[in-house]
């Protein structure tokens, strides 16, 4: 009783001649939602392949590194394909030189032709060397830029930024073109996928509503599609949900929660930042006749700043804004109870 007594003489200074503030227990039309089970997939999500033969030599990343586009995540051993480039340099070298030998001889061809020193067959020769020399040129170009594309393969690169998600060779490991490297997926990008029955699915093509719900937020899709058939095994219709860029704390593979809207209800809210959560218990204080009771509640679903009462408390009733003004209030009143009582 002492203890009572000093603590109301330390807090009665804060709350005397303060009225508690309140807020009354409303009533308000908001959206009727069905809840299915979704499963969060990455919009870009692929796999490296090998584009060329070679061996495993260096592996830059590993499962769960994040990747910038364009950066090299694995190298093959390159010396076949550098001997390749080289003996394509070489060819288009050659190919070079014998061009010029031949535009020479076909420039001088032609003056002599002009000055009628040589006859007109002589004339076609040089002229067909030169064409033949010119098409040996392209065609040792084109097979110098082949090789250097070959080249370019033994360095693996990441076609977009994202998250390594699964490592399919070891190191010194063989590979073929089409041999899977490695796989990823952007997490910036993603959606969300769940089978809705028939039924739930006409009221959602109507009103084209719908929440993702995980960890205790709430996400709005920025896109809601439909798909325009429905699984005759199962008599469902699939929904995708785009979510907007950066939908941080999601990844693929992962299970959400889908709100979708299928109707308008009334549901009592109160003030979130007035529930009091005592171990799996929740109540409110209530504020009737100048006196304060906690009064336990059954919580529904939250929406926004407030939360659903579906039992425990009737419209108009007034409860406690702040629940520890209102509990240092009743210590306050049964000290000063307790003390007039002595």
């Amino acid at each position: 009783m002492k203890k009572l007594f000093w603590l109301w003489l330390l807090i009665s200074p804060l709350v005397q001649g303060a009225d508690l503030a309140t807020a009354p227990v409303r009533k308000e039309t908001l959206p009727l939602e069905h809840f299915f089970d979704g499963t969060v997939e990455a919009v870009h999500m692929s796999t490296v392949s090998a584009e060329t033969s070679g061996r495993v030599q260096e592996m830059l990343v590993d499962v769960g590194d994040k990747v910038p586009a364009g950066t090299v995540i694995l190298r093959l051993v390159s010396t076949e394909q550098r001997q390749q480039l080289n003996q394509a340099e070489a060819a288009r070298a050659e190919a070079q030189a014998n061009l010029d030998v031949a535009t020479k001889n076909y420039e001088r061809a032609r003056e002599l032709l002009d000055r009628k020193l040589i006859s007109k067959s002589d004339f076609d020769r040089a002229q067909g060397s030169y064409s033949g020399a010119r098409a040996r040129l392209a065609s040792a170009e084109a097979a110098l830029k082949s090789a250097r594309q070959r080249l370019s393969y033994t360095e693996v690169r990441a076609p977009y930024g994202g998250i390594v998600s699964a490592r399919h060779v070891e190191l010194g490991e063989a590979v073929n073109p089409g041999t899977p490297l490695m796989s990823g997926f952007d997490p910036d990008s993603l959606r969300v996928e769940t089978d809705l029955p028939q039924a739930v699915a006409a009221q959602v093509a109507r009103l084209r509503r719908a929440r993702v719900i995980t960890g205790g937020k709430s996400i709005e899709p920025a896109q809601l599609i439909l798909f325009p058939v429905a699984d005759p095994a199962t008599s469902t219709v699939r929904v995708r949900l785009e979510l907007p860029e950066r939908s941080t704390g999601l990844y693929p593979g992962q299970f959400v929660k889908v709100a979708f809207t299928v109707g308008d209800t009334k549901r009592l809210l109160v003030p979130a930042g007035s529930i009091v959560h005592r171990s799996e218990v929740s109540g409110v204080y209530v504020v009737q006749d100048k006196t304060v009771s906690l009064r336990q509640v059954r919580l529904g679903d939250r929406f926004a700043d407030d939360v659903e009462i579906l039992a425990g408390l009737q419209e108009g009733e007034r409860i406690a804004v702040d629940p520890v003004a209102a509990g240092i209030w009743i210590v306050n009143h049964r000290a000063v109870q307790d003390k007039d009582s002595e």
